[in-house]
């Protein structure tokens, strides 16, 4: 039986064998189960108390941090919506849930995740953030009325109950500092676990090779004067003023366009070259740099041997204003990608084939945790009640204004989840 089934059967079975055997202890609200305790309020006090200067400094930054989480959610989040609307991308929202799954798949509106991957990133994502506001409300000398978990059905959570009457009185300082803690600290979190990653990947990998781009160019397809295919099974189309490259594939995915996307004739589209690139001839190719100062070695029209993931080509280089050139472009990622997702930036391959599947288990838990961390951070900030978002324009508005934000982005949010959800119907 498939690891991901076995370990949704066994996740459910134990929150079903908590929820029976703990149910004189837990609160049944519909389909919610909270179990409160006002245990560990006092070691929660005690640490606000002895570090009370380091988090008066640490939930300052987090104010700034979560105003200006907000302000990117929210941008985001109606960029998104005008992109669905426009039809020029799907729906970027959908909720994550364990499931019967091997492998992180999304469909209609669900990121669904195996259960194991589930329940080692959800207690780094919850116990921090809740535990945040706890402090903050310590350092604050605000009342913290208990502490606990919850599950929705089988879906757990946490949570730290603050005398909302005292939180109401507090200044504007101490609620910004108690609402922003939360997201503050998932956002730490996802910044331990991206330096995580840079540590693994220069600990334990190397690089090898680098992404590219073909060149492509759009044409009016009723300029296509006429058409052949190479042995390879590239498709060559011919204008009355130059010839590019395409497959069946891409033509037929783009049979009712007028204008098509079609590669230049270059080296790399007419050889099918795939996969990323690795060698050409003696030179290894881990950068941009390295691929310009390899070409510079040849001439225009000699044939060269040229190593990617998938295979080895001999290919023929090309004329480019008297150099040699394959007809790739190499992606070169901005510094923040290089920052925050060093794994994008190049393909890499492990050290010792033995840690393989140990590395590829780590790296998978640090992306999934990174991901959950930064998002969770973002969707909580989002300017719409009950969020801490919304606590937080309120504070720093009115009510009148946050009650507004909270229709707009609420509606705003059913929009991309209707959407993702009725993309399993139509």
């Amino acid at each position: 039986m498939d690891v991901g089934v076995v370990s949704f059967i066994l996740f459910v079975v134990a929150m079903a064998a908590i929820l029976y055997f703990k149910r004189s202890q837990i609160e049944f609200q519909g389909i919610i189960a909270i179990s409160r305790t006002k245990k560990l309020r006092s070691n929660i006090y005690n640490l606000g108390e002895k570090y009370k200067r380091f988090w008066g400094i640490y939930f300052n930054i987090g104010i700034i941090a979560g105003i200006v989480v907000m302000i990117i959610g929210t941008l985001y989040m109606l960029s998104v919506t005008i992109d669905v609307f426009s039809g020029i991308s799907s729906p970027a929202f959908g909720l994550v849930i364990p499931y019967p799954t091997s492998e992180i798949s999304y469909n209609s509106g669900f990121l669904m995740v195996p259960p194991w991957l589930w329940i080692i990133a959800i207690p780094i994502l919850l116990i921090p953030h809740e535990l945040s506001h706890g402090l903050a409300l310590a350092a604050n000398k605000l009342r913290i009325k208990s502490l606990g978990l919850l599950a929705l059905l089988i879906i757990p959570g946490a949570f730290v109950e603050p005398d909302e009457k005292q939180l109401k009185k507090a200044s504007k300082k101490q609620k910004l500092q108690v609402y922003c803690a939360g997201s503050f600290s998932n956002i730490v979190t996802g910044i331990i676990f991206i330096l995580m990653t840079h540590l693994v990947l220069a600990s334990f990998y190397a690089p090898a090779g680098i992404y590219y781009d073909l060149p492509y160019d759009k044409i009016n397809g009723s300029n296509v004067i006429g058409n052949s295919t190479l042995e390879n099974g590239i498709t060559v189309l011919q204008t009355e003023n130059a010839t590019y490259l395409t497959t069946q594939k891409i033509l037929d995915l783009q049979q009712n366009m007028t204008e098509i996307f079609v590669f230049e004739d270059l080296p790399a589209a007419r050889n099918n070259i795939s996969g990323t690139l690795k060698r050409i001839g003696n030179s290894e190719i881990n950068s941009p740099e390295a691929l310009r100062a390899a070409l510079l070695k040849y001439k225009p029209g000699d044939t060269v041997e040229v190593e990617t993931s998938n295979r080895t080509y001999n290919v023929t280089l090309a004329d480019k204003n008297g150099t040699a050139d394959l007809g790739v472009t190499p992606l070169e990622p901005t510094s923040l990608i290089k920052i925050l997702a060093p794994q994008n930036v190049m393909p890499y391959e492990v050290k010792d084939k033995n840690l393989n599947p140990i590395l590829n288990f780590i790296l998978q838990v640090i992306n999934f945790t990174i991901a959950v961390c930064i998002g969770v951070a973002i969707f909580n900030m989002l300017p719409l009640k009950p969020f801490d978002g919304g606590a937080v324009l309120e504070t720093l508005t009115n009510s009148k204004i946050a009650n507004i934000s909270s229709i707009l982005m609420g509606l705003l949010l059913l929009v991309n989840l209707g959407w993702a959800f009725l993309g399993a119907f139509f």
